[in-house]
């Protein structure tokens, strides 16, 4: 093959090597993302604790407890975030107005969840640093309430705004009354989600894709290349015509579509109380928010 030649293939196919370099460009770009987000590793040394699920409530089984450690400890690699979670059955009235004078009742849980978090130097990243703590307590207090709270620190405080916190705080009510495993589950699950994006680095990009594409990119060579071969060895389509052929230019116009979306509001009812706050959470250094039932 000489150079004329070769520069014709090439002129022929940039179009294909100019696809293949896109396609090496997003897969570069996709495994880089996936092995910051699996291969990040702990910067703390100075957490108090290995544990994760604190049932003072007692109401997990021990079987549904290492289910849920199992799955933290996979979450926490995946989002390079502690994952926390309390129950209670026990007023916070003494103990959070001990420690903040009179603060609502809304926020005994926040209290004690900002607190738990710090004695324990709970954070991925540093003590006190990246993470988010759930704490459910189903004492009813004085006001008749139950309460819930989510405390977000570092990295999950800066992704979780009001609307966040009260979606990820809604789903787990859809479920803690008739199965609190499952609620508690959810919190994990949404959380990793969340801190993930859409998913699209939550999951291990196959190793078979890199030699898969090459494969599927010189088979597309061979069936083109075969194609313009038998395409020299035919007549010119001009062959027969008297003086210059006229070319005539053809364009494919296509017409933009726009999507928009209008959200759904959602009705929290049910006698679920809101409280939110993906910066300052309400008085505390945290962020975060609440539901009650």
């Amino acid at each position: 093959m000489d150079v004329i030649e070769m520069k014709q293939y090439l002129r022929y196919f940039k179009w294909l090597f100019a696809a293949v370099g896109v396609l090496a460009v997003v897969y570069i770009g996709l495994l880089a993302a996936h092995s910051a987000a699996w291969g990040k590793a702990r910067g703390n040394g100075e957490c108090r604790t290995e544990e994760r699920v604190f049932d003072y409530g007692g109401v997990l089984s021990e079987e549904e407890e290492e289910k849920l450690r199992k799955l933290i400890a996979k979450k926490e690699k995946q989002t390079g975030c502690d994952i926390v979670l309390v129950t209670l059955n026990e007023s916070l009235k003494e103990y959070a107005r001990e420690r903040e004078g009179n603060v609502p009742y809304r926020e005994f849980v926040r209290v004690f969840a900002e607190e738990f978090y710090d004695s324990n130097a709970f954070g991925y990243d540093k003590p006190i640093g990246d993470g988010v703590i759930l704490v459910d307590n189903w004492y009813r207090e004085d006001d008749g309430r139950i309460y819930t709270w989510l405390c977000t620190v570092g990295r999950a405080q800066e992704k979780y705004t009001d609307a966040r916190v009260n979606r990820l705080l809604d789903n787990v009510y859809r479920y803690i009354e008739e199965n609190p495993y499952k609620a508690y589950e959810t919190y994990i699950n949404d959380f990793g989600h969340d801190m993930t994006g859409s998913g699209m680095i939550s999951f291990r990009l196959p190793r078979s894709l890199p030699p898969l594409a090459a494969v599927i990119s010189m088979a597309i060579f061979v069936i083109l290349h075969w194609s313009y071969k038998k395409g020299k060895k035919t007549v010119s389509a001009t062959a027969y015509i008297k003086g210059k052929p006229q070319l005539y230019n053809r364009e494919d116009i296509f017409l933009n579509k726009r999507v928009t979306r209008r959200p759904i509001q959602r009705n929290t009812g049910g006698g679920r109380g809101g409280g939110g706050g993906g910066g300052a959470s309400h008085g505390g250094h945290h962020g975060g928010g609440g539901h009650s039932r």
